[in-house]
């Protein structure tokens, strides 16, 4: 799918939130609206200074996920009028932002994320294991 990046927002801590459209036209004037959000963010010990005991190794994170994992969000709307296609996306995207934007910005969100695709990992670990 064709997407193209329609803005760039620096986050308070450092992290850069990108807003891709990726819309596509599915029949006649109708239109799959489709925005999505990514945020790259490197696996940094930075994140993990001064964490409890409980918060597994840096090294162990890393085998799990590597040096960086993505946060993506899409949000989609079929059958949409060609007429309506850009207000529709607007919307989408302005929900978006308003609802997440504080969350994103906050100290804690990079270390977070990380810590959820770890033990995502540690899950998909497991069940190939029982297998």
């Amino acid at each position: 799918m064709e997407e193209k990046l329609i803005d760039k927002i620096e986050l308070q801590n450092g992290l850069t939130l990108e807003l891709h459209d990726r819309s596509r036209k599915v029949a006649g004037d109708r239109w799959l609206v489709s925005f999505e959000a990514r945020i790259d963010i490197e696996v940094d010990p930075q994140y993990f200074e001064g964490q409890d005991a409980g918060t597994p190794p840096l090294d162990a994170i890393q085998r799990a996920v590597g040096d960086k994992v993505t946060y993506s969000y899409e949000k989609s709307r079929n059958f949409i009028a060609a007429t309506e296609k850009d207000e529709v996306f607007e919307g989408l995207k302005e929900r978006f932002l308003t609802a997440t934007l504080p969350y994103f910005s906050s100290a804690n969100f990079p270390r977070n994320i990380i810590l959820s695709e770890y033990r995502a990992a540690q899950r998909s670990s497991k069940l190939l294991n029982q297998q």
